[in-house]
């Protein structure tokens, strides 16, 4: 088989930190395949429009699969998928909505030496109180939970926490992570896995 190319569109910079999550489905699934990822970004003045944001990637990141994430937010994870979906009727390449509910931070908080260790704490044992998994998609803000997770989890106090940055950390906590098993039983997650797995069998039969 030959070499299996993806790309990543995120909602913003900081969703890189999913990068490491699809690599592990991959190997997950498909552990012989030899797969390049790329985030896309960087790509120059284009509309902040989904359809000029998608033409971009493709010509900056040319790939077998095109992987599409939009936080849900305020919207359900149907409309987000029926959303990229009709953008995408434009366009040939294969392609995966990713929609976290409510946002990525929801999956980010499934590790939680992960978030430790990005808090620079590794060995602690702060309470992080972070709610039970069947709560996350039900989660008014998130990132709130998360950052706040973050915070505790730095140790740190008074001035020290004051100079803490959350934001800078976050993006420490999938690189750590060896495993993200702890997200399957998401709706969401699950409903990436299973649409990312059949594509990826469909390309897989394309380049044999």
């Amino acid at each position: 088989m030959s070499i299996f190319r993806y790309t990543l569109l995120a909602d913003g910079t900081s969703d890189e930190v999913l990068m490491p999550i699809l690599s592990w489905l991959i190997g997950q699934h498909f552990p012989a395949v030899r797969s390049v990822g790329a985030f896309a970004k960087n790509f120059g003045k284009v509309g902040n429009d989904l359809d000029s944001r998608i033409r971009a990637a493709l010509q900056n990141f040319p790939c077998d699969l095109l992987i599409v994430h939009r936080d849900a937010e305020t919207m359900s994870h149907e409309q987000r998928i029926a959303e990229v979906d009709v953008v995408m009727r434009g366009f040939s390449v294969k392609y995966a909505p990713l929609i976290p509910v409510r946002m990525t931070e929801a999956w980010l908080l499934a590790d939680e030496q992960a978030i430790r260790f990005a808090a620079g704490n590794a060995g602690g044992n702060h309470r992080l109180d972070i709610p039970r998994r069947d709560k996350w998609e039900s989660l008014p803000d998130p990132k709130l939970t998360l950052l706040t997770a973050l915070k505790t989890a730095s140790g740190k106090t008074g001035r020290a926490l004051d100079k803490f940055n959350p934001q800078k950390a976050r993006h420490l906590i999938t690189p750590r992570s060896g495993s993200f098993e702890s997200l399957r039983g998401l709706k969401a997650f699950d409903a990436f896995e299973a649409n990312l797995v059949a594509q990826l069998n469909a390309i897989a039969y394309a380049l044999d």
